[in-house]
């Protein structure tokens, strides 16, 4: 069990951008993997808080979608995810004395395969609302004034896709050892009809340019003394 995260989302002009470290605490030990879970190349939820919970989360999801016959708008999925982790926080918010154990950050089109991109945050009690910007997680704070510098709604979601990326690479480890791992960016965009059999309507910021990325990260942090005139 373990709250180690860094979740940031971001309504760009022209879709809504989510980005994610990956480091996790199973029992004592640390792993890193992927936190987000995309239902049918069309939706993308992160579940924060702690480990078992979010599993829990996650399988139960699961195992809804395939009982029902479909899911026609984004309002609808946001219903069930809203369900699933009320009932998940009453069971479970006494014995880990935790009021909130888990919440979740939903994006989607409006109805499913094309319609204006948005964002959800969903609270542990099983509410959610409408989102422009999210910036959660243990390591939110450390990446709030960041992000609130460098994040740009008149810019598209690639750029600030490359702009999270760049907040959660210089939270990680150093400003915030609970932080860490490559981090993951997905993007959807905004669409006026269904995709082509050869697009997608989730997209994830190549890994290249995310390494490059982390690599500029760790170039700046030795260079900030002398920017800042603290150095000769």
């Amino acid at each position: 069990m373990g709250i180690l995260t860094l979740i940031i989302g971001f309504r760009a002009c022209d879709g809504v951008v989510i980005g994610s470290d990956r480091k996790l605490l199973r029992g004592f030990e640390v792993e890193y993997s992927p936190k987000y879970y995309v239902y049918n190349d069309s939706i993308v939820l992160v579940a924060v808080g702690l480990t078992g919970i979010v599993d829990d989360f996650y399988d139960l999801l699961h195992s809804e979608i395939k009982a029902r016959r479909g899911i026609e708008s984004l309002y609808e999925f946001k219903t069930l995810a809203e369900d699933i982790l009320a009932e998940l926080t009453r069971r479970y918010s006494g014995r880990v004395r935790e009021e909130r154990p888990a919440s979740v950050i939903l994006a989607g089109l409006e109805n499913i395969s094309f319609g204006k991109a948005r964002m959800y945050y969903i609270y542990g009690e099983g509410y959610g609302e409408h989102s422009k910007f999210i910036c959660t997680g243990h390591g939110g704070p450390y990446a709030l004034a960041l992000a609130k510098y460098l994040l740009d709604s008149k810019k598209d979601a690639e750029e600030n896709g490359k702009r999270i990326a760049y907040i959660i690479s210089w939270i990680a480890e150093e400003v915030d050892t609970t932080v860490g791992g490559i981090p993951d960016i997905l993007m959807i965009r905004d669409r006026e009809s269904p995709p082509g059999k050869e697009e997608h309507i989730v997209e994830r910021l190549s890994e290249n340019i995310i390494r490059e990325i982390v690599n500029k990260v760790r170039d700046d942090k030795k260079k900030l003394p002398e920017l800042l005139g603290l150095s000769k």
